[in-house]
């Protein structure tokens, strides 16, 4: 692993540089830079899709979700660091890595964020220019990781999942935070959603032409039902221990019941998301 730079305030990882030449990178890339140059309020307002307040209280909404966040972790596709820096405002907490490959969140935003958030206790996050999948920390030194909507950006959720479960110590927990759809839900709906191509709003808001054609799955999202999603961490030897759905009061999650008889909560605070609504799992090692 690389030693922190003190001038950056960040570690360095290897990245796969053909993840440097996706649409998302350069989408995030070029977004973070420009929103940087702002203050801490339209960072999180413009570069995440759900505000800090509302992120504070989807971590809190289930007893068994916040108590796994302890001691050291990570948090993977940690973006601009707002999810780290709220953990780390826990006691309990004595350090998380934010691990982002977005170069201009990490470098840019990151430490807006947490000297924001965490002032005195800005350390308690340690900045990583790296991906979910190659983390480069000894084995099993986590006592938990976790991904809010990040997942699903994976290209092989099998060889992020491993990296994760390998770093993990052997109570250690997984949080995933992601979205999921019904197991009835046919590949033509999911192919459906992946090519919906942007509108001209979400083009202008982030900067790009607007006669460029963009869709979502060009754009790094992948949609995977709850079977799917179960395929992947039973594959890698993750049990799942818990798992609930969280749904925003909106009639688009309200409408829709979830066909594995799992939890559903509601609440009042937005979640961020197309559907409103949120599958939380908690994985642990078999």
């Amino acid at each position: 692993m690389n030693k922190l730079k003190k001038k950056n305030s960040f570690l360095t990882w290897k990245i796969d540089k053909k993840i440097l030449n996706t649409e998302d990178y350069k989408l995030n890339n070029k977004v973070a830079k420009k929103y940087s140059k702002k203050n801490f309020n339209v960072i999180v307002n413009k570069y995440t899709n759900i505000l800090p307040k509302n992120v504070d209280s989807l971590l809190k909404v289930d007893k068994k979700v916040w108590i796994s966040l302890k001691k050291s972790g990570a948090d993977l596709g940690g973006g601009v660091g707002v999810v780290a820096s709220l953990i780390a405002k826990k006691k309990i907490i004595d350090k998380i890595y934010c691990v982002e490959p977005v170069e201009n969140a990490v470098k840019k935003c990151q430490p807006i964020i947490k000297n924001k958030i965490l002032k005195k206790n800005k350390n308690k996050v340690i900045s990583v220019l790296g991906t979910f999948d190659n983390i480069e920390l000894n084995n099993s030194s986590l006592d938990f990781c976790i991904a809010l909507d990040a997942m699903h950006h994976s290209s092989n959720l099998i060889k992020t999942l491993k990296e994760v479960k390998k770093v993990l110590k052997k109570n250690g927990k997984f949080i995933v935070i992601d979205r999921a759809h019904n197991n009835n839900t046919t590949d033509k709906e999911i192919k459906k959603k992946e090519n919906i191509v942007y509108g001209k709003e979400f083009l202008k808001a982030n900067f790009f032409p607007l006669n460029k054609i963009l869709t979502r799955k060009m754009n790094g999202e992948r949609e995977y039902r709850f079977k799917e999603w179960e395929g992947f961490f039973k594959k890698v030897g993750f049990k799942i221990e818990h798992s609930i759905i969280i749904k925003e009061n909106h009639k688009k999650a309200l409408k829709v019941v979830n066909d594995m008889n799992i939890k559903e909560k509601i609440v009042k605070f937005k979640i961020g998301g197309f559907d409103k609504k949120k599958i939380i799992y908690v994985l642990g090692k078999n």
